[in-house]
């Protein structure tokens, strides 16, 4: 029982601490954006990441069959397109918003499993979506004057991390957490490259991009580090409600740096959707 609690509270600290880290490399890419292409900094990110994990992978490469290849697959290009709109997104609303429409993912996971499995909604699970999306509409409270498209592009990219976080999952039975994250990052460098010709943008980084693209690839690094750490030590039930505070980081880092005081309707919105992420754990909990 003792030791049961001990990792609980490692899984707690690990997920406060991977929630603080990935809001570090939220705003240190807004602050990238300003010198280089969304999709440089992607590619660099990618790269960097995919490069600190090869070493790690030597030795552990085993023959996967054509439907694991699939499943990494589905699985880059949900994480590839969900940090793509979420960094996207950064540079026209403000972060606590990108972060918060980002924290919608499990309330996509169930229209995922839908697509991927065919396994219908359970009627259990209609409530919290309901919430939810409520406070999805906060947040996004589009109006006859009002509807920034700029808010469905963050919503997307939840969408995208749904899907990275159903497959992984479908992964995690059949290969080492190791080599999803490096063939997630290898992939992810792959697509990124032609969107950096795509958009104009130039393979050299600038001297003064440096520390900040190195900022996003190490911080990033570490918070999917920690975020394997505390799936290890707690369940989701426990990791999933605590990982919201990334939302109150990403707020700190927005009213400090750019001065944006969330309103009445992105606090509504954050109440809401912890609300659903509390109600759908609990669910979760009972059932397991």
């Amino acid at each position: 029982m003792q030791g049961s609690k001990l990792l609980l509270k490692k899984g707690i600290v690990m997920t406060i601490a991977y929630a603080f880290v990935l809001s570090i490399t939220a705003l240190a890419a807004k602050q990238a954006q300003t010198m280089i292409s969304l999709s440089s900094l992607v590619f660099w990110q990618s790269l960097f990441c995919a490069l600190i994990l090869l070493p790690q992978m030597r030795g552990r490469w085993k023959r996967r069959s054509f439907s694991v290849w699939k499943i990494h697959f589905l699985r880059s290009v949900g994480g590839f397109t969900g940090f793509l709109f979420y960094y996207w997104s950064l540079n026209h609303i403000p972060l606590v918003e990108a972060s918060l429409l980002r924290t919608c993912a499990p309330l996509c996971v169930p229209f995922v499993v839908l697509i991927l499995h065919r396994i219908k909604i359970p009627k259990s699970r209609w409530l919290p979506l309901i919430i939810g999306f409520v406070g999805v509409a906060f947040v996004i409270h589009p109006t006859p004057n009002h509807l920034n498209p700029w808010h469905l592009v963050g919503l997307l990219s939840a969408l995208g991390l749904a899907f990275s976080m159903v497959t992984t999952r479908m992964l995690s039975q059949q290969v080492s957490g190791r080599e999803t994250l490096f063939v997630y990052f290898f992939i992810s460098t792959l697509l990124s490259l032609p969107l950096v010709f795509i958009q104009g943008g130039s393979m050299l980084l600038p001297a003064k991009a440096w520390p900040v693209v190195l900022a996003v690839s190490i911080t990033l690094y570490l918070g999917m580090y920690l975020y394997n750490k505390a799936y290890s030590y707690a369940p989701a039930s426990i990791v999933s409600p605590v990982s919201y505070i990334g939302v109150v980081f990403s707020g700190f880092w927005g009213v400090v740096i750019w001065g944006h005081v969330p309103d009445v309707y992105a606090v509504l919105g954050m109440l809401f959707i912890f609300m659903s992420i509390l109600i759908s754990t609990k669910i979760a909990r009972d059932r397991g």
